[in-house]
């Protein structure tokens, strides 16, 4: 039975049937019993492909439909392709390239989404982070133009921006990886542009504040973190920077630290808990530095200013999960391997301190 025809659950209401059939020829829904119309003017769902040789059933792509429209570009990126034509005293050949100026800025456009794209891409990010770049790319040059200077920038610049807007923060470091041919301060420099001249037109880009806690997730889930620690790390991290500030104003020691260094600080912290060790998980400094992209000392120095309030910041229900549950046991023993007693490379391993 076919899917509009499938669909329909009602019997014929002139024999009672309940057998029909789509015509895609006219669009009919015609019951087989006594060939009565029972709907009309369906849409045909069926693939938009179209065979006409051999040769094309065996293609890759044999779809007739084209590309999909894209609203940011002019008519929808529906273009329009002159072939040159013999005899015509060149009349095909000026047309061409009329239409080719007149195209002009929607080439542009389409390389810009195509970087954009590959960009994101490399940085794993969701559609939806790649679309929102792609729409703050269009419209800061449609305000202005970046003509003498280096477009990679913009689009990275664009995509931190995006990440920011979508509360999925990635670092300099982060969208820099993913293009070398610009440099950080690049970047940096054309982030601040966008947000000036948007800002300056009246458009608003409430960016925000970096959180520490914005990174748990993605680090945790980098590091094989159950659900438990991260929702730890999370809640030590809202305690040790607070979204609304301090009541009190009293200052700490890790205030005038990057947010994602103390991030990679508070996941080092639980890491070493009592907690977490009866899981039979083991994470390492080179682990998290791998992770984080935050140096060694860095995360030892922000963790001895932690490790001074460690008792306030580590919320007490993750304190109670001790190693009486064999559930947590079952699960690490399924992430991590337990490491050897000689280490990784044959000598012993250095002790770490452990948090209570």
């Amino acid at each position: 039975m076919d899917n509009a025809a499938a669909r329909f659950s009602q019997s014929c209401p002139e024999c009672g049937g309940q057998d029909f059939v789509e015509d895609y020829a006219h669009g009919d829904l015609v019951c087989t019993s006594c060939a009565l119309v029972l709907e009309s003017h369906l849409i045909d769902e069926r693939s938009e492909w179209r065979t006409f040789t051999d040769s094309d059933k065996t293609g890759a792509d044999p779809n007739r439909v084209g590309s999909p429209t894209n609203k940011l570009l002019g008519g929808g990126g529906l273009s329009t392709v002159i072939g040159k034509t013999q005899g015509d005293g060149g009349a095909s050949y000026a047309l061409g390239r009329l239409n080719a100026r007149t195209n002009y800025q929607d080439r542009v456009l389409i390389n810009a989404f195509s970087e954009i794209s590959s960009m994101c891409r490399k940085l794993s990010l969701v559609e939806k982070i790649k679309d929102r770049a792609c729409e703050l790319y269009k419209e800061y040059k449609d305000l202005k133009s970046i003509r003498g200077r280096k477009a990679i920038a913009f689009y990275a610049a664009c995509i931190y921006i995006a990440c920011r807007l979508e509360t999925l923060p990635r670092t300099f470091k982060e969208i820099n990886a993913a293009a070398p041919d610009a440099s950080r301060r690049d970047i940096a420099r054309c982030f601040r542009a966008v947000i000036t001249e948007m800002q300056g037109v009246g458009v608003a880009m409430e960016v925000g504040t970096i959180h520490a806690s914005n990174y748990m997730r993605r680090f945790g889930s980098n590091l094989n973190f159950s659900n438990d620690d991260m929702r730890a790390c999370e809640q030590v991290a809202n305690a040790a920077c607070p979204k609304d500030g301090r009541v009190n104003g009293d200052e700490k020691k890790w205030d005038g630290r990057s947010p994602i260094s103390i991030a990679a600080a508070i996941i080092y912290l639980i890491s070493l808990t009592q907690t977490y060790r009866s899981s039979g998980k083991v994470v390492d400094l080179k682990s998290i530095v791998e992770v984080t992209g935050v140096s060694e000392g860095t995360i030892t120095y922000t963790l001895k200013e932690l490790q001074e309030e460690a008792a306030s910041l580590i919320p007490d229900w993750y304190k109670g999960m001790r190693a009486g549950s064999k559930k947590r046991a079952r699960e690490g023993a399924s992430l991590v391997e337990a490491p050897s007693p000689s280490g990784q490379n044959g000598s012993r391993p250095a002790k770490k301190p452990v948090v209570a």
